[in-house]
């Protein structure tokens, strides 16, 4: 669970792709280059949210399900052929699938404002993948210690039950439950969920015709913990479905 050394780069990946290479961790004489990247693992092959395939060598660490995966590869820049590129996978691929979707109405607790002032915010990673850079509030911890405080969070999406909406928009509130919820949290760190909808888009369109936007919902406080603070407001990030219909 040592995703945190992954996210920097895992934000970076989500825009750029490897097709965008880069001489990060290269060394002089050779065309090796390392990077972190999330991709779709089906059929033996990783798709990355550009659409490129990657293709792992035999002494690639393999996930055994398909999913949606954060991983670090090797991997020749120039290697590119009919949009695919060879690698080998030098980390154990972690798992960002979370299958907790549920029916519920409540005020979510994810600091969608932080998420937003650092470039990062929720977006399809295909037509049916949703993925999500979950903040959430911690005590302040060392490395040691991170894991065991990430197993106290869990994250879901609720979905209204009353899925009617004329102009199109499914709305989704991100949770955090946590456990000790009376301990004082007022550091944060952030890492990769990644939602399946395609159930949930399917019987929204059979409802609504159309799906437009899915809009996220969270809010703005500085700890998620303490609902009783003024600050706390909420907030909601779009985003656009017009480029998958």
């Amino acid at each position: 669970m040592k995703q945190l050394r992954l996210m920097a780069f895992a934000a970076m990946t989500l825009i750029m792709g490897v097709t965008m290479t880069s001489c990060f961790g290269s060394s002089e004489g050779d065309n090796k280059s390392t990077q972190d990247v999330i991709a779709l693992y089906q059929n033996g092959t990783f798709e990355q949210i550009g659409g490129g395939i990657l293709v792992p060598s035999s002494s690639s660490n393999l996930p055994s399900l398909p999913g949606i995966y954060s991983f670090t590869i090797e991997y020749d820049p120039t290697g590119w052929s009919d949009n695919k590129l060879n690698v080998t996978i030098t980390s154990k691929p972690i798992s960002l699938d979370n299958p907790n979707i549920r029916v519920g109405e409540a005020t979510g607790n994810i600091n969608l404002y932080e998420l937003e002032y650092s470039g990062l915010k929720p977006e399809m990673f295909n037509q049916n993948y949703l993925l999500v850079p979950c903040m959430f509030w911690m005590d302040n911890v060392d490395e040691a210690s991170y894991v065991r405080e990430f197993d106290k969070h869990k994250f879901s999406l609720l979905v209204p039950e009353d899925l009617h909406n004329s102009e199109g928009i499914l709305n989704l509130t991100l949770i955090d439950e946590v456990t000790d919820p009376e301990l004082d949290r007022y550091s944060n760190s952030w890492q990769y969920q990644a939602f399946n909808l395609q159930s949930i888009i399917t019987g929204f369109k059979s409802i609504n015709g159309k799906i437009n936007t899915i809009r996220i919902w969270g809010n703005t406080n500085r700890n998620s913990y303490d609902p009783a603070e003024e600050r706390t407001v909420k907030r909601y990030v779009d985003i656009d479905l017009k480029p998958f219909q």
